[in-house]
């Protein structure tokens, strides 16, 4: 039996993995093989997640309440305060409502455009602002809980996935896949701002821009706190979510049911819409085209 073929090895360059974002972003999606095909389950199913946000959203910051040192940093700014918080803090509170629409509009995020640059330099600059940097007014939250609460967003969408009744499985394990692939880069992309691997080059990176929540490079991205609910509410719907009526479940059976059992209720939203058909590849995708690379013109 003739032996099995050995790739060349590749080169990293180390300084570039801790300077140079792209570089980096490259890198994790060749060592996760996250390619045209993850693209095409991530566009195909991006109705289906979207349709999933309201209810996802009051299911961690339901979670989030249930600790008081999680609880802390919507008070306090700090998971490290360790002065009392405000026994009475419910998902209700001004503060947790206005977490509430940015969590919305970062989830709506992953649902758009992987292939350009600009979707890893937000998730990037997420990490950034949750260690005190880029924001006025300062946000600190040990990574402890960042990673945690990762795992725990993860955990609620692939059950929902692979409860659909009508997705075939072969879609449902490419979407899980490729949102699993995301969920990963992202959490390097916290991680990043957290660890001191690569302090040696910290003089070569860019200090970060201070701007509002939601911008990137002075362009508004994401909804911010000043928008009511009823504008992010019809925003989601031009995003062609198929599932708009559900999109403030915080009243009724809905929630209740999601918060009590996602089995139940997520698979009737979901039911609604059967899968698409969609096409497959292996390419890896190139940044600056938006094609995978290799792809005809």
């Amino acid at each position: 039996m003739a032996p099995l073929a050995r790739h060349p090895m590749q080169h990293i360059d180390r300084k570039e993995l801790y300077t140079n974002l792209e570089a980096r972003i490259q890198y994790l999606h060749s060592f996760l093989d996250f390619s045209s095909r993850d693209i095409e389950a991530l566009i195909s199913g991006a109705k289906y997640i979207k349709a999933l946000i309201p209810a996802i959203v009051n299911i961690v910051y339901k979670k989030l309440l249930q600790y008081d040192i999680t609880a802390r940093a919507f008070e306090t700014r700090s998971t490290s305060f360790s002065g009392p918080i405000d026994p009475n803090l419910t998902e209700n509170s001004p503060q947790i409502l206005h977490r509430k629409i940015f969590l919305r509009g970062y989830l709506t995020k992953l649902c758009s455009d992987p292939t350009k640059m600009e979707f890893w330099e937000y998730l990037d600059k997420v990490g950034m602002m949750h260690v005190g940097q880029g924001r006025v007014h300062p946000l600190h939250v040990e990574y402890v809980h960042i990673g945690v609460t990762l795992s725990f967003i993860q955990d609620v969408v692939t059950e929902a996935i692979l409860s659909h009744p009508r997705m075939k499985m072969d879609k449902k394990i490419a979407l899980v896949k490729a949102l699993s692939k995301v969920i990963w880069i992202q959490n390097d992309l916290f991680a990043k701002w957290y660890v001191r691997d690569g302090d040696e080059f910290e003089e070569e990176v860019l200090v970060p821009e201070i701007e509002p929540e939601g911008y990137l490079h002075g362009k508004k991205i994401l909804h911010d706190g000043s928008e009511s609910d009823s504008e992010i509410e019809d925003a989601m719907k031009g995003a062609s979510c198929p599932f708009a009526n559900f999109a403030s479940p915080t009243k009724g059976e809905f929630e209740s049911d999601v918060a009590e059992g996602m089995n139940v209720q997520l698979v009737e939203v979901l039911a609604g819409s059967p899968a698409d058909a969609g096409r497959t590849g292996t390419q890896p995708i190139h940044f600056r085209t938006g094609r995978a690379t290799g792809a005809a013109a």
